[in-house]
Order: structure tokens, then C-alpha cells, then sequence
């Protein structure tokens, strides 16, 4: 019989820390751990240009594409641009410099842009980059 009531209280206490323990969680919520992009990215990219007016258009175009800054440097022929990669892309503000009359690493500026800059603006095309991409507006009523 000592032996029923020792299995017997045993069980009991066992019972009560159970539920003593869902007591104490009952109330909680799991958190999880979510990964947040940063903001604000940068990217700097080549930009064949000449001068003061080059400069002006490149940043403008880079602007009207969503940046949240760009930055042309005329000796080095590169554009620092900030954006937040959830309203723009790099490959968008290269499209539109390209569509201002600018060549540039991701994109070849059509050839009616570049020749709508101002003489002082149209740069040595020899230099654009090998890889860059036509933004389609060359075959424009051309049946393609």
C-alpha cells in the first residue's frame, strides 16, 4: 500500500508541474527572424560623356528613372547612383541614360539621341562598352 501511495503522489505531481508549465506559455507567441534588404543600394557604372552639360543631362536622366542620387564624374566617365532597389533598378537608369543620348555599360544610346546633343556633348563613340545593349529604339519602324 506505501508503495500505491508513492506512485499515486508521484503521478499527481507529475500532473500539476504539466500544467503549471502550459500555465506559463499559454499566452506566448513564437517570433521569427525576417530578413530586411537595405534600403538604400549604390552602383557605379561607365557613362561615356564630355562635359558640364554632359553632366547635367546623365544626372537628370538618372533622376527621372527613380534614383535618390547620381553623381557623374567627367574625368572618369563613371555615374555613382544611390537608389532603393524596391522602386528602381540599375539596369532601368542605365536604360535611361542610354535614352538621353549617353552610352553607357549596360546600354548603347540610340543613334538619333546622340545625335540630338549638343555638339559639345557628342563624345568619341569608340569608347563605349563591347557588352552594352541596344535600347530597341534603332529598329523602330524598321519591320522588326
Amino acid at each position: 500500500m506505501q508503495a500505491f501511495k508513492f506512485v499515486f503522489t508521484a503521478l499527481l505531481l507529475g500532473l500539476f508541474l504539466v500544467n503549471t508549465a502550459n500555465a506559463q506559455t499559454a499566452g506566448m507567441v513564437k517570433k521569427t527572424a525576417v530578413t530586411v534588404a537595405p534600403a538604400v543600394q549604390s552602383a557605379t557604372f561607365q557613362v561615356l560623356g564630355n562635359c558640364g552639360m554632359c553632366k547635367k543631362t546623365i544626372e537628370k536622366a538618372a533622376a527621372s528613372a527613380g534614383t535618390t542620387s547620381a553623381i557623374w564624374d567627367a574625368e572618369k566617365d563613371l555615374l555613382t547612383e544611390t537608389f532603393d532597389p524596391a522602386k528602381t533598378a540599375v539596369d532601368a537608369v542605365q536604360k535611361a541614360v542610354a535614352l538621353s543620348g549617353y552610352d553607357n555599360a549596360g546600354y548603347k544610346a540610340p543613334d538619333e539621341a546622340y545625335n540630338n546633343l549638343h555638339g559639345c556633348c557628342q563624345y568619341d563613340r569608340s569608347g563605349a562598352p563591347g557588352s552594352a545593349k541596344s535600347c530597341g529604339m534603332e529598329n523602330e519602324g524598321a519591320g522588326h
